[in-house]
């Protein structure tokens, strides 16, 4: 169907290209489609950009028929439809939002990455335009934090001086007579955005009429990608967005430690440091609570297995009591606890029965979805299937005991 559509329908009038803050226009239907279940219509010109370049495509109406999705194959603009269109003349109504919102970002792109290559000489391998946030991938290994806010602060520096943005055509021939940041991706007519003597791009975007209207724009973080680094950023309104959000976390968290705001990190690290020391005394605590548990679980019970489900202990006390019962006596121990969201299992193996408990991990595996592994005398196992906590255990247990009496019979016949 889509070289049917290269085909058969003329080239859409983009008028998208002639001026990006057109919201309305008229157009006529040339050509309805189905497609992935949709209605589809082709106009003879259209304001709707499609998606591409890394920016997302807009949303809107056409005759108050909502537009999902705009698409471009060719010189043709598709148009996705929520249902049916009626009618050969068409109002199309742009969701103005969105696309402003898209062009701050994207203009904030072209200012981002020209201000890596002025300051550190970054090219920019990619860029996403995302719903909340978007990125650009810069060929660099790492970066100072000095020098990321010299690049921030000269891209907000651009934007502050109000620059005039315009977009223009130029054929091949000419394209070398203006400095673009990278070679275009195709031939034929390219059509550049240009930001005032600052920044030459090759571009097919919709973008602001100056840099002004970008509004702030923020590094939020960064991470190592093939060898480079990937930059979170926002611009415009969603700098305000996220300001906000960030200062609503900020003094939430200032009122939990009863502490002005500039006192929050001062308060988390005491907080930490505080808290670690008590895990240290936990740990020593619940160390010595396993050796008298231990103790008294011996002196009543004379099993060779000593199996429980405690689900008011964590995991690292099941694996105390466990190794304080194999050391003060022959046995082996099969211990369950929760900490959510999974099941602990925890087996243990005196040395003297010369048992592998690494063996029973095959066995569960073959009944429930459960990890993990160990030595030959202790192993710990986690699963998300809490419910199948007892069926676990009678398993394990079972498969010790006829290991135990194997071992055992082996011995007697000697």
């Amino acid at each position: 169907m889509i070289a049917e559509l290269k085909l058969t329908y003329p080239p859409t009038e983009k008028l998208y290209f002639q001026d990006a803050y057109l919201k309305e226009f008229t157009a006529r239907v040339i050509g309805r489609e189905t497609m992935d279940d949709h209605p589809v219509v082709i106009l003879d010109r259209t304001a709707f950009y499609p998606e591409s370049g890394g920016q997302p495509h807009d949303l809107g109406w056409l005759n108050g028929v909502r537009v999902i999705r705009v698409e471009e194959e060719g010189e043709v603009i598709l148009h996705f439809l929520e249902e049916e269109l009626s009618g050969e003349e068409v109002n199309g109504l742009i969701n103005w939002s969105r696309r402003f919102d898209h062009m701050q970002q994207h203009t904030g792109q072209h200012i981002l990455s020209q201000s890596f290559y002025e300051i550190v000489k970054g090219e920019t391998l990619s860029f996403h335009l995302g719903q909340d946030e978007s990125s650009v991938e810069i060929s660099l290994p790492s970066i100072q934090e000095k020098t990321l806010a010299e690049v921030e602060e000269l891209a907000n520096r651009i934007v502050f001086s109000d620059l005039e943005i315009k977009s223009y055509f130029l054929t091949e021939d000419k394209i070398n007579t203006i400095p673009l940041r990278k070679p275009p991706k195709k031939s034929g007519l390219i059509r550049v955005v240009e930001v005032d003597r600052f920044d030459y791009s090759a571009c097919g975007g919709t973008h602001c009429r100056r840099t002004g209207e970008v509004g702030l724009i923020k590094i939020l973080r960064q991470e190592k990608i093939r060898g480079n680094l990937r930059f979170y950023f926002v611009c415009g309104f969603r700098s305000l967005w996220e300001f906000e959000k960030r200062r609503v976390w900020l003094q939430n968290t200032a009122r939990l430690f009863s502490a002005e705001e500039g006192e929050v990190q001062n308060c988390a690290e005491k907080t930490l440091t505080e808290l670690k020391n008590l895990k240290k005394r936990q740990k020593k605590l619940e160390e010595k609570l396993a050796l008298y548990e231990a103790k008294e679980i011996l002196q009543s019970s004379q099993e060779k297995i000593i199996s429980g489900i405690f689900p008011e202990k964590s995991p690292e006390e099941i694996k105390f009591l466990a190794l304080n019962l194999i050391h003060q006596a022959e046995l082996l121990a099969v211990f369950a606890a929760f900490r959510d969201p999974y099941l602990h299992l925890v087996l243990a193996a005196s040395d003297g029965l010369k048992v592998d408990v690494r063996e029973v991990i095959k066995i569960l595996q073959s009944e429930v979805n459960i990890k993990g592994g160990g030595s030959p005398s202790l192993v710990e196992l986690v699963t998300p299937e809490k419910d199948k906590g007892e069926k676990i255990l009678s398993l394990a247990v079972n498969y010790l005991k006829n290991q135990i009496g194997a071992q055992f019979n082996a011995e007697g016949n000697k």
